[in-house]
C-alpha cells in the first residue's frame, strides 16, 4: 500500500476506529496480551477509555475504594506506599486489578512519572470482560499474584493532646 493509499484510508475511517486499531496493535506488542485473539483485544479496547497525560498524574490513590484498573500503553508509573516508592512499572503492565478482584481498598498510590497513555477499564466492564474472555481472566489472575498487595493498615490515629 502506498503512502497516499494509507493516508486516504485513514480519512475514510472514523477517528474512533483509527484509535481502536492503534490500541489493539499496541496491546498485541505486550507479552501479557500475546495469546489474545484480535477480536478479544478489540473487545478490551472497546470497553476501555483511552487517557493520556503529558505530566505526572495519579491513577490510583492509596486507601481508596477501587473503581477501575489500567493498562499502561506508554510511559512509566511509580508505585508508592505512603511516601516511599516501592516499584516502577512500564508499558504493558496491568495496574489496579488486585483491589478490584479482592474488593479491598487500594494498597498503594500509582502515579505516572511523566507523559503516559493508559486504557482505563471500569469495574463493571472488567467483570463482564473476565466472564467473556478466558485469556483476560488468566492474564488478570497472573498479574494479581505478581502484584502482591501491601498489607493494609489503618493510618495511625492522631494522639490527643495531654490535658492537666
Amino acid at each position: 500500500m502506498s503512502l497516499i493509499d494509507k493516508h486516504k484510508d485513514r480519512h475514510e475511517k472514523p477517528w474512533v476506529e483509527i484509535r481502536e486499531d492503534e490500541d489493539v496493535a499496541r496491546l498485541r506488542q505486550f507479552p501479557l496480551f500475546a495469546k489474545f485473539s484480535d477480536e478479544d483485544l478489540r473487545r478490551v479496547v472497546r470497553a476501555a477509555h483511552h487517557d493520556s497525560t503529558s505530566a505526572p498524574w495519579p491513577l490510583i490513590h492509596e486507601h481508596t475504594p477501587s473503581d477501575a484498573c489500567y493498562i499502561l500503553l506508554s510511559g512509566e508509573v511509580g508505585v508508592y506506599v505512603g511516601h516511599d516508592r516501592i516499584a516502577t512499572l512500564g508499558p504493558g503492565e496491568v495496574i489496579g486489578e488486585s483491589a478490584l478482584r479482592t474488593g479491598r481498598l487500594r494498597s498503594a498510590t500509582v502515579t505516572t512519572t511523566g507523559a503516559a497513555e493508559v486504557l482505563r477499564i471500569g469495574r463493571d466492564d472488567l467483570a463482564r470482560l473476565l466472564d467473556e474472555i478466558p485469556a483476560l481472566r488468566a492474564t488478570i489472575d497472573a498479574t494479581v499474584t505478581q502484584h502482591v498487595p501491601v498489607a493494609y493498615t489503618e493510618p495511625p490515629a492522631k494522639a490527643l493532646p495531654a490535658t492537666r
